[in-house]
This record gives C-alpha cells, sequence and structure tokens, in this order.
C-alpha cells in the first residue's frame, strides 16, 4: 500500500483537485489530509466533499503547526494506521498525471533500493523542472553570514515597500534556480525539492517523522538532505516519473500583495536558518 499525505491550508479548490487525481491512481492507496488550521472554513469543505469516503482521512489541527510540523502529523498517522510501502508526502497544489505512478514508485524502488524520492517536478508556469536541486553551501559559516543578512532585512520592513511598489509597478522576470531543461538520468544523493517526496519503507521503519520538527516553513529541503546524507540514506530523483507543480497556492491565498508575503517569509527563513545552525553545532 501506499499513502499520500496532503497539508490543506486555505486552497480548497486546488486540494480538491489534487486529491481526485490521486484517487484515479491505478493501486492500493490511501490518502491523508491534514488541515493546518485554515481560517477560511474549508476543513468543513473537505469534510463534506470526503467525509464518508472510506479511501481518505481527514485530519484537523487546532493551530497552524507549520510546513514541517504538519507534515509530520500525516506522515505518522500513515506509519501507524497502514503501515505502508511507501508514503508521500506532497504539497496540496501538486498534480499526479501517471495513472500507473505507484507502480512507477514500486518499480523505482526494485531498481534503486531508496529512502527518499523525488520525481520530476515540472512548473505549471513556465515548464521547468525543480528536480534535482541545485547544490548550494550550508555550511555553518554560510549560514551563519546569511542570518546576519537576515536579520539586518528583518529590521528594514520600509525598504521591503519601496521594492515592492516599484517592482509592482515595473514587474521583471525573476531569476530561475530551477533547471529549464528535464535531466533526463538517475541522480543519487542530491538535494531534491521539499513539495514532493517518496519515502520507502527503509526510511518508514527508521523513522517516525519525515522533517525536522523545529521549523516552521522554509529549509525543510536542505535539511533532510543533511539529515540523510549524515544517516547514509539514499536519495534519488527518478525522471521516469512526472508531477505538475502549481506553486504558492497556499502563500498566494494568505498574502494580497508582495509586500506582506516578502516580511512574512523573511521572517520564517530567519527561524529556519537559526534552526539549522543549531542543529549543525549539535
Amino acid at each position: 500500500m501506499i499513502c499520500f499525505v496532503i497539508l490543506h491550508y486555505m486552497a480548497i479548490e486546488q486540494t480538491v483537485e489534487t486529491v481526485n487525481k490521486i484517487l484515479e491512481l491505478d493501486g492500493d492507496k490511501r490518502v491523508i489530509i491534514v488541515d493546518n488550521a485554515s481560517p477560511n472554513n474549508s476543513f468543513k469543505k473537505l469534510k463534506h466533499v470526503y467525509g464518508d469516503n472510506k479511501m481518505i482521512d481527514l485530519i484537523h489541527n487546532d493551530v497552524n503547526l507549520g510546513f514541517a510540523k504538519g507534515n509530520n502529523i500525516g506522515y505518522k498517522f500513515a506509519k501507524i494506521h497502514y503501515n505502508p510501502e511507501f508514503i508521500v508526502v506532497m504539497n496540496s497544489d501538486i498534480l499526479i498525471k501517471q495513472n500507473d505512478f505507484i507502480a512507477r514508485v514500486k518499480k523505482s524502488y526494485y531498481d534503486h533500493a531508496f529512502h527518499i524520492m523525488g520525481p520530476d517536478i515540472i512548473t505549471f508556469k513556465g515548464g521547468f523542472h525543480q528536480n534535482p536541486m541545485k547544490e548550494k553551501d550550508y555550511s555553518l559559516g554560510t549560514l551563519k553570514k546569511a542570518r546576519r543578512a537576515l536579520i539586518i532585512k528583518n529590521h528594514l520592513k520600509s525598504v521591503y515597500w519601496i521594492k515592492w511598489r516599484i517592482i509592482n509597478r515595473h514587474p521583471q522576470k525573476r531569476k530561475q534556480s530551477v533547471n529549464t531543461k528535464k535531466v533526463t538520468q538517475i541522480v543519487k544523493n542530491k538535494p531534491l525539492h521539499g513539495s514532493f517526496y517518496v519515502f520507502s519503507s527503509d526510511f518508514i521503519n527508521d523513522n517516525d517523522s519525515c522533517f525536522y520538527p523545529k521549523t516552521f516553513m522554509y529549509m525543510e529541503a536542505q535539511i533532510l538532505y543533511y539529515l540523510a546524507m549524515k544517516n547514509n540514506y539514499t536519495m534519488i530523483y527518478d525522471p521516469t516519473i512526472e508531477v505538475v507543480h502549481i506553486d504558492d497556492v497556499s502563500t498566494d491565498m494568505t498574502f494580497s500583495n508582495r509586500y506582506k508575503k516578502a516580511i512574512f517569509s523573511n521572517r520564517a527563513l530567519l527561524q529556519s536558518t537559526t534552526v539549522f545552525i543549531e542543529l549543525l553545532k549539535g
């Protein structure tokens, strides 16, 4: 059996589309939807749509636990209740369009004996490829330098306001840190994008959570990669498996303008960077 864990926050239409695509897949599966205290009453809508579906479990968090803890809730539920071969932890804005997805995952595990696998994640806007991620320097010194810069930014909120006013009037293309062309070969032990992971039983048997629980949002992928390499786990990118990433739906619904989003993102990134530094210090 394979379990799909989806962390839901506000974006009801996107979550429903994502779940309905999963229900169409061939093979034995269960879906665990974790509502992360959505303030727009969307959990009641999820219960109305899926409350009688025996293939779906609905979990409601009383408070927003953030990305790592919210997903860990669903991951642990799947492990305890279903003892699955695989747990997929995915964003609510990802669409799986290969009906034989489960068979492809099993073949990937048979061929490569992975602990963690990431597919070809194709962005809906632009058709970019988010896996495998480009490896960056996340040494203690680099992270401390980044934290100092984030602290300064956090104290200069007015600069954000000016910046985003200018950008809104004169939009520019964002620099892409993703692949413009698909990587067509298996890639081992490189960082994988945080929107979609497949955890095999080799990982599940050793871990009661999938993400390091001290972050709220951001750096989860980098910390997971660090811990995986530390524990000699095998991480692979498999190009034979493809998903489509709509990207930023929940965050865009939460913040009506780029200024507020930038302020929130900076604070969350500062917190996660501090957590990563403390983890490296041991």
